[in-house]
């Protein structure tokens, strides 16, 4: 596994935390019972329903970078329930809704429970999302998805403008559909939390890069310095499944590049309005996800890309941040050309058809991710839930899971790449006003 973001890129949410100090890589060679590749929150939950379930068992968790440090602390921090983008108004859309929303709701609930029992302080807030347009344009989508909430007893609110300006403390937006499950939260001080809340009988590697691993009665992870044979493997890497071999024809990343501004000053603050924290997704799929944090700050991702090696270099980045920076002042025109303090980019997973891996894909070897946005719930339900079905168990949520689609096939490279590219570019001209 190769190319991962770099951990000191700029990313806020790591930098307004206290700096931590890693593990040691593994450096020998290891039999093991246990094994977890990849220490996000999927990892990290597989590990800690794995410990706990089997106190006498060592888990060994390895990561290539930092634990916690890859794409689980450079998520935007939203834990939803409800997302608009799946709506549709057929019989048998309303039923896939309500399943993926059954899901996620699963997936809060637990999420929640870990943040309580582990006593974990990541600036939770139920303060809800707003679906929200810049235009007109999409009066009747925020419409029909506050009718598809209704019709499943979900609450939800439609804002017209005036209204919503004293909500946001900003002009631009027209109109909104606020959703009031899930959470906001700062997802590296979540990530920060579930480590520490790892069992002693967990052995954790850190910068523990995989190089390839052979699927056999016994697996053969190797690891730049060391090799470990694995009676059990769990594969929780997300977007670099491919990069393992694993389901490359089923899911794809896509590169993602947000910023976070300083804390705003009195003066600033006064200009939005003293509102309070809230949490925008833009109604055109491509347009900027926005947070206004407790502590005053501004979180912008205004930009998803296809890159064959899954990093910006520092032409591109700056290109981003001026396009983050734009973003910003179109809502919030007082703001000063240097209010951005951090910018970063993460790994995202998608599938065609807005499906997940849970599958055991080789015998007592299996693989979790796709989680098509929804990281932070569905990264921590589905590494509890596979960490069952490793030992045999079966619950309600994982027949909910597996109820669920699997991914659909993909074209092979380079033409997946253009033709995602070519949709991200069709995409990005429909919501050129929201970015």
């Amino acid at each position: 596994m190769t190319n991962l973001p770099m951990n000191d890129d700029g990313c806020g949410w790591l930098n307004i935390m206290p700096k931590r100090q890693p593990n040691s890589a593994l450096d020998k060679d290891v039999n093991a019972k246990w094994v977890i590749v990849g220490a996000g929150f999927s990892g990290l939950s597989a590990a800690i329903t794995l410990a706990e379930k089997q106190p006498n068992d060592e888990i060994i968790l390895i990561d290539a970078a930092n634990a916690g440090e890859g794409a689980s602390a450079r998520n935007s921090g939203y834990l939803v329930d409800t997302t608009l983008n799946d709506g549709h108004m057929s019989d048998t859309g309303i039923a896939a809704y309500k399943q993926k929303y059954d899901l996620n709701l699963e997936a809060s609930n637990l999420v929640k429970q870990m943040v309580d029992k582990y006593s974990i302080d990541c600036d939770w807030n139920e303060c809800g999302k707003y679906y929200a347009s810049s235009t007109f344009d999409n009066e009747d989508k925020l419409n029909n998805f506050k009718t598809l909430l209704d019709s499943l007893n979900i609450k939800g609110e439609f804002y017209e403008h005036k209204e919503l300006s004293q909500k946001l403390g900003t002009e631009f937006y027209k109109m909104a559909v606020k959703t009031f499950g899930g959470a906001m939260l700062q997802p590296a001080a979540l990530a920060r939390g579930l480590i520490n809340a790892l069992p002693a009988n967990v052995s954790l590697y850190e910068n523990t890069k995989v190089l390839k691993i052979n699927f056999a009665n016994q697996h053969i992870i190797k690891c730049k310095n060391a090799t470990i044979k694995a009676s059990n493997l769990i594969i929780a890497v997300n977007g670099y499944m491919a990069q393992l071999g694993v389901k490359k024809d089923r899911a794809f990343p896509l590169l993602l590049t947000a910023s976070l501004t300083r804390a705003l000053n009195p003066s600033e603050i006064k200009a939005i309005k003293q509102v309070d924290e809230w949490a925008v997704l833009s109604a055109n799929h491509m347009g900027a996800t926005l947070r206004y944090t407790a502590d005053n700050r501004l979180m912008i991702r205004n930009s998803v890309q296809v890159t064959r090696d899954m990093q910006l270099g520092n032409a591109d980045m700056k290109l981003k941040v001026a396009h983050h920076l734009k973003g910003l002042k179109a809502r919030f025109d007082f703001l000063p050309d240097d209010i951005i303090a951090h910018s970063w980019t993460g790994i995202t997973c998608i599938s065609a058809n807005n499906a997940n891996v849970f599958d055991e894909i080789a015998p007592n070897c299996w693989a979790i991710g796709c989680y098509n946005g929804g990281g932070i719930g569905l990264g921590c339900l589905f590494g509890q839930e596979i960490a069952h079905k490793a030992l045999g168990e079966n619950t309600q949520i994982i027949e909910l899971i597996e109820q669920r689609p699997k991914p659909k096939w993909l074209p092979p490279q380079p033409f997946l790449n253009w033709g995602v590219a070519t949709k991200l570019a069709l995409d990005r001209r429909k919501a050129v006003e929201e970015a």
